[in-house]
């Protein structure tokens, strides 16, 4: 269990948000998936879905604000994507068998967070897509693009055969989203490409042996309390055995125990040299994320660990 001290941009509860939420989809999204599918098939287009909590997820309410309903975003949408909204609302008052359809779509598609805006071809098959409402117009219209490239190169896949498919699959595999949300189709690429690729031109086969170490790491601490001496004993391991891309991450890991087992301010000490260690290592927006925490928090060393220790139980 990790230390919640980083707050999570991806989705947050916002009180009373429900009172000024709209109670039903916009003006040209449709909520039946199945039908929205056929629509993009008559008219050869691609599928937008987001899947959204529209009265109590304050990220998805923004990102509609900010991005979704604008006039830009609607213009570029028109002639390429069928809308389709999957709401999961707290209000009693949704209906409550698109609720139960809804809930199944979210599970078919391994929804792990909201917002997640998915792309998907007339049969259903994800090509791209983000998570997180703090997004721009622009920032939007490029992941979906990619998305719609995606779906051309895939296209030229199907009518290619051995290391020529393998690099074509591999272009779509390098843009794909890595969020969490998206892990099991990307899984499913990367096991095509290994197929197509028995010797390994494209690099493919070291992403897996990344991929994998770091699933049977994550595996290994699920279990475990992030201050216990158990937790500090398998990270020293995991450190010891980390590919070098995984290694950022375990080291990432290591500063949530320290934090968690800080009880000294020398202790706190210790912890703030781990994350400035740690932060050059890791992808730019993370690094970012990381960064803006260890400048609030550390600036104060003797609050950190009051803190700290006021939200430890018992």
């Amino acid at each position: 269990m990790k230390l919640n001290l980083i707050p999570c941009s991806f989705a947050s509860l916002v009180p009373m948000v429900a009172m000024v939420a709209p109670a039903v989809a916009a003006e040209g999204w449709m909520t039946d998936l199945p039908a929205a599918l056929a629509k993009a098939a008559a008219e050869n287009k691609h599928v937008l879905v987001d899947f959204t909590g529209s009265d109590w997820c304050s990220a998805c309410i923004m990102l509609h604000r900010n991005v979704l309903d604008t006039p830009d975003f609607r213009a570029y949408t028109a002639d390429k994507f069928v809308l389709v909204e999957v709401d999961l609302p707290q209000r009693k008052s949704f209906d409550a068998a698109l609720r139960k359809k809804n809930e199944a779509i979210a599970a078919r598609y391994g929804i792990a967070g909201y917002p997640t805006i998915l792309v998907l071809n007339p049969q259903g098959k994800v090509l791209g897509g983000f998570q997180d409402g703090n997004k721009t117009v622009k920032e939007s219209i490029e992941l979906l693009e990619n998305a719609r490239v995606a779906d051309a190169l895939l296209r030229r896949a199907a009518m290619q055969s051995g290391t020529e498919r393998a690099r074509t699959l591999y272009r779509v595999y390098l843009s794909f989203p890595d969020s969490k949300g998206f892990a099991a189709p990307r899984e499913a690429l990367r096991n095509e490409i290994m197929k197509a690729d028995p010797q390994n031109v494209t690099g493919i086969h070291e992403a897996a042996a990344v991929q994998e170490q770091a699933k049977r790491f994550l595996a290994q601490r699920a279990p475990l309390a992030i201050n216990s001496p158990a937790m500090g004993k398998l990270l020293e391991q995991q450190l010891r055995e980390a590919l070098p891309a995984n290694r950022p991450e375990v080291m990432l890991e290591r500063c949530h125990y320290a934090l968690a087992t800080a009880e000294t301010l020398e202790d706190i000490d210790a912890a703030h040299k781990l994350f400035l260690e740690v932060i050059p290592l890791l992808p730019a927006d993370k690094a970012k994320q990381i960064k803006e925490f260890v400048d609030t928090y550390f600036t104060v060393p003797e609050a950190l660990l009051k803190m700290l220790k006021a939200s430890r139980p018992g």
